[in-house]
């Protein structure tokens, strides 16, 4: 059983790192009205940051962060993300999108997204390959334990977690490419947050049929790039 001692380690971070946290931005929500998104910066930045500069250290198996290949594919994500957002919801979006967004799209879900990609799927996949176990055992696992640390609040948001995490996990193994998932599930946070943010608004300016037609299209242009990167990922290095 101690061989297997490793699949806490994800779960331990999260718990250090995230309770203080939500007690933190709860009670500035409380007190002062700030987003709870803003002060989550504050745990992913940590977990992130801490696994790198401890356990990611000793892991002699993996390259240094690749923060510019980060940076550069989440560009080409949002190119045709930014698009069709403001081509089929622009007038309702700048009128919504003010104060907190930019920070937490930028720093919030960057931060998160890295700091999951480096534990759920790096370290624990890499690990848990190691153990021998087997693929499908890997990607199933993966996925629960990335959507029971999200704490959903029920079957449909632990089932969409789930299905996030059961993809990116495939992804790795696919490409055990860290740039690519976290810019992968970068943009997907982005994209589902603006869709959340600026519905009300979408639905009285345009429809909520629109909403959902951005949404749809910006996720499918995402897919759309994942999978190309994954059927030639040579062509794609030469842009990134």
């Amino acid at each position: 059983m101690r061989k297997y001692l490793f699949l806490a380690y994800p779960v331990g971070l999260y718990v250090i790192f995230s309770l203080p946290v939500l007690f933190i931005s709860a009670t500035l929500k409380a007190v002062l009205g700030i987003d709870p998104l803003l002060t989550h910066v504050v745990g992913a930045m940590g977990m992130a940051l801490s696994h790198i500069q401890v356990k990611r250290k000793r892991m002699t198996d993996v390259p240094s962060v690749p923060w510019k290949r980060i940076f550069t594919l989440a560009g080409i994500m949002l190119i045709p993300v930014a698009t069709l957002t403001l081509s089929l919801t622009g007038k309702a979006f700048f009128k919504t999108v003010t104060g907190s967004f930019p920070a937490i799209v930028l720093g919030t879900f960057f931060w998160a997204s890295l700091s999951e990609e480096l534990l759920f799927r790096e370290f624990l996949i890499c690990r848990m390959q190691k153990t021998g176990m087997p693929r499908w055992t890997i990607l199933l696992l993966s996925a629960m334990m990335f959507s029971l640390c999200h704490r959903p609040e029920s079957v449909s948001l632990f089932s969409q977690r789930f299905i996030l995490g059961a993809g990116l996990g495939l992804l790795f193994l696919k490409t055990k490419d860290l740039a690519m998932c976290t810019a992968t599930h970068w943009i997907y946070n982005i994209v589902i947050y603006t869709f959340q943010y600026t519905f009300q608004e979408v639905s009285v300016l345009y429809s909520p049929a629109r909403a959902a037609l951005n949404v749809f299209l910006c996720l499918l242009s995402l897919l759309g790039i994942v999978v190309a990167y994954s059927i030639n990922k040579s062509k794609f290095a030469g842009y990134t």
